[in-house]
């Protein structure tokens, strides 16, 4: 149903929805997707880094990656709008440490120690409550109308 690369809707509990990027979906880690979040549909953010003489956007910030089960995405109603293709530097943005090893998708690189990057971040498997939680801090509750 989902795919790496998909580009989906992640509805909120408020009724907005977040726009995310299918980063991974492991076959080592049962089940498991990680994905980043670009922000809210709709809403303009102001995370995009834009070239000064230009006005052209550079990059945009975003949240992630997040991790979950693929049956969060599939119970929650998350839906495909659109496909990009992961490429090997990004692809790079799923390096995370599980278990005192270091992972790239699904491929062991090394032991933390080999490895010794101090920005390595522990994968966290959450369930919807605290992904919501995570894009509610990230990009701000829905303001009242």
């Amino acid at each position: 149903m989902f795919q790496e690369g998909d580009i989906v809707e992640i509805p909120l509990p408020d009724g907005r929805t977040a726009i995310g990027w299918i980063l991974h979906l492991s076959t080592h880690f049962k089940n498991a997707v990680g994905f980043v979040v670009f922000g809210i549909k709709g809403e303009k953010s102001d995370q995009i880094v834009q070239d000064a003489d230009a006005g052209q956007p550079l990059s945009l910030k975003v949240l992630g990656p997040l991790y979950t089960h693929v049956d969060n995405m599939k119970h929650c109603g998350w839906k495909t709008f659109a496909h990009q293709p992961i490429s090997d530097s990004q692809r790079l943005l799923t390096k995370r440490e599980v278990g005192g090893g270091v992972y790239v998708g699904d491929e062991y690189v090394g032991s933390v120690h080999e490895v010794g990057d101090p920005n390595l971040q522990p994968m966290r498997t959450m369930g919807m409550p605290i992904v919501y939680g995570e894009i509610e801090k990230a990009f701000g509750k829905r303001e009242p109308t």
